[in-house]
């Protein structure tokens, strides 16, 4: 329910940026958003707050954003507090900023390694994936000592996992196939 409340929304504000030209500053004003709210669990947690009036809500978050973004975006932030939705305002910014990476074909690879790849190893990585893709490619790193080395990379439902930790848990399958013939 919630994916689709998300997405229902996301893709009205996504409509409205197209039709207006505005993709590159919806894109910019919903990620500054996404950032300020995600960072600020405490204000998060009193606009979910049911004790707290409506009216209040949107006097808080009008005097924080209206002069920062459109009034689009505003009147999205102020509809969800109506409507008794704040709680899906993260997924739906994050569903928006995924609505703009499609229509600008860019795809985001997520790359888990087991100690902080160099800026020069991440140069390498995103241009084997924009070859093999034809795709601008987005790289996002993470850091698992639990794979021991080598990397694993994610692409969307696609998954190259070249990790050490991932290598042993084929050679256990296979010697666990073994066993049982």
């Amino acid at each position: 329910m919630a994916q689709l409340i998300a997405k229902r929304y996301a893709k009205a504000l996504f409509d409205i940026a197209l039709e207006n030209q505005s993709i590159d500053e919806f894109e910019h004003q919903v990620h500054m958003v996404y950032q300020i709210l995600d960072s600020e669990k405490e204000f998060m947690k009193i606009l979910q707050h049911p004790q707290v009036l409506k009216d209040e809500k949107i006097k808080m978050i009008e005097k924080i954003f209206s002069s920062k973004v459109s009034n689009e975006i505003m009147g999205l932030l102020v509809l969800m507090i109506q409507k008794n939705r704040q709680e899906y305002i993260l997924e739906i910014l994050t569903t928006f900023l995924e609505e703009v990476k499609n229509y600008k074909g860019i795809v985001t690879a997520t790359v888990v390694s087991a100690v902080p790849l160099t800026t020069e190893q991440i140069n390498k990585i995103t241009q084997k994936l924009i070859s093999s893709l034809n795709k601008q490619i987005q790289i996002e790193t993470q850091v698992d000592p639990s794979i021991i080395g080598g990397l694993k990379i994610r692409v969307g439902d696609r998954i190259l996992d070249a990790s050490i930790e991932g290598k042993l848990h084929s050679l256990k399958s296979q010697l666990y196939d073994l066993q049982l013939v």
